[in-house]
């Protein structure tokens, strides 16, 4: 019901990305030919697939949002329903729900997280069904395959359960999983060598990502942390202590002692699913959701057990719930959508991406190239219009990294190759990130290329209180009034 109301919640950056890649998947256009970037490809398939059946929409990607974190809230019930009960998959479903959406980890967007959960959890309910059978095992490991598709974190979940069949002495399952995971991996690879994007995909998701994940430090990493995982946790903190009780009550508990490894594993899993790079972004966090709602099961479940009065720690964990519910409520159901997103996004220019590239498509033929000088992927979904270069983030050109200069040079190429129609730049820090030592090359090309060649014919200007859009030849005369600027420029 709360995500229903948020259906016209505009597309944030990572979103962008993944509905412009579904949308190039579902006009034919693989992943990795013009569009870079270091993810693997499985969240463009599974956008392509949500936009192909409810339309290429906003509408249309949240209510695919909204039947995977129904989905995997699902599949964690029976997961916990398998080893703690009823009552105990009850909870953890309840638990999964209230964490999934809530705001600070942005998850009432479709990052790609949470498609990874689903197919994680779904894979180790899979892999806990008795009698298991080598299907199953075999289909546990293609579910785990996918995890990793969605975004590579996701193997750590392939491992766990890898560990956990050696653990238990099932070698033979233990070959199964790998098995399956194996068919999708080689599926995956034979698919982009035959659509012609290996050696783009190769460069991006695995000589790139080592640059990426090598530029924060454990310091940096652990302040982050604090600090976004502390936002997570005064929303939601009686849940996650909950969860601490519920980690203690594994041990104390016999009947629960006998899961301990599984819980114990898939907890660990999901800590280390947070960590890669050090970066710790708010929706990093969304990968520990479930562990999190099976230790709530497993707290009320125990605790029903040790105590002579059952039903109070089922009734404290809904106090606990509501408490949680309330605490969140004025924002998800009083709050409008343009408010949330300035609230989790500041200045970064979402709903402005919108109006801009409506402009863009009233004044474009569907075959015309447009390019963004900035990291708005949202503008190229929106405007229907093919990018004129793979660079869609320019992120990855101010770091610190070897790859830098030459990733500008080339996004400068491709750009002057294809001369496209319209180019928007984005003068907002967020949507650079550049640094005192980044590469200033671009930057000086752009206002040469762009003043050289094209006229400013519209502006939206990012005020404190709402944003002023000017278009046609007013655009010559404003003067804007913040930094925070978006200019789209015509083709002379």
């Amino acid at each position: 019901m709360l995500r229903l109301r948020l259906l016209d919640l505009p597309l944030e950056r990572d979103e962008g990305e993944y509905a412009y890649a579904g949308q190039l998947i579902l006009h034919g256009i693989p992943p990795y030919k013009i569009l870079y970037n270091m993810k693997w490809p499985g969240t463009y398939a599974a956008f392509a697939a949500i936009m192909g059946i409810f339309g290429e929409s906003i509408t249309g990607i949240r209510i695919g949002l909204l039947l995977v974190t129904s989905a995997t809230a699902i599949c964690v019930y029976l997961l916990t329903k398998r080893m703690f009960g009823h009552v105990a998959g009850v909870v953890a479903a309840a638990t999964q729900l209230m964490l999934s959406i809530t705001l600070p980890a942005m998850g009432p967007y479709a990052h790609a997280t949470h498609f990874v959960m689903l197919a994680a959890v779904a894979g180790l309910m899979v892999l806990l069904r008795e009698p298991s059978s080598w299907w199953s095992v075999t289909l546990d490991g293609a579910l785990l395959a996918l995890a990793a598709l969605m975004k590579q974190p996701g193997m750590l979940f392939g491992f766990f359960a890898a560990i956990w069949l050696l653990t238990s002495k099932r070698v033979r399952d233990t070959a199964l999983l790998a098995g399956g995971a194996s068919l999708v991996a080689a599926v995956t690879a034979v698919t982009l060598v035959i659509a012609g994007v290996w050696a783009r995909f190769k460069l991006w998701t695995i000589d790139y990502a080592r640059q990426y994940v090598s530029q924060a430090t454990f310091e940096q990493g652990l302040q982050v942390c604090k600090q976004n995982f502390g936002a997570i946790f005064s929303y939601t903190s009686l849940l996650w202590w909950i969860a601490l009780a519920g980690l203690v009550l594994l041990f104390v508990d016999a009947e629960a002692r006998k899961h301990w490894r599984f819980v114990a594993g898939f907890t660990i899993a999901s800590v280390l699913a947070t960590t890669p790079g050090f970066y710790f972004r708010p929706h990093y966090f969304i990968v520990l959701f479930p562990a999190a709602a099976l230790l709530n099961g497993v707290a009320v479940k125990s605790a029903s057990r040790l105590i002579p009065w059952r039903f109070v720690p089922s009734v404290a964990y809904v106090v606990a719930l509501l408490i949680t519910l309330g605490q969140q409520w004025p924002l998800l159901v009083r709050t409008s959508t343009a408010t949330i997103t300035r609230m989790i996004y500041g200045y970064n220019p979402f709903p402005e991406s919108i109006e801009v590239a409506n402009y863009i498509k009233e004044h474009t033929e569907p075959d015309d190239r447009i390019a963004v000088l900035g990291s708005e992927p949202q503008i190229y979904f929106y405007s229907g219009r093919k990018s004129a270069t793979g660079y869609i983030y320019t992120y990855p050109l101010m770091e610190k990294q070897k790859f830098a200069h030459r990733m500008q040079l080339e996004m400068m190429g491709e750009i002057e190759q294809v001369k496209p129609k319209y180019i928007v730049t984005v003068s907002v820090p967020m949507s650079w990130l550049a640094r005192p030592d980044s590469d200033r090359t671009i930057f000086e090309w752009s206002e040469k290329y762009v003043s050289t060649n094209y006229t400013l014919d519209g502006i939206a200007d990012l005020l404190p209180d709402a944003t002023q859009y000017v278009w046609g030849p007013d655009a010559l005369t404003y003067q804007p009034k913040t930094a925070n600027v978006l200019m789209v420029f015509k083709r002379k």
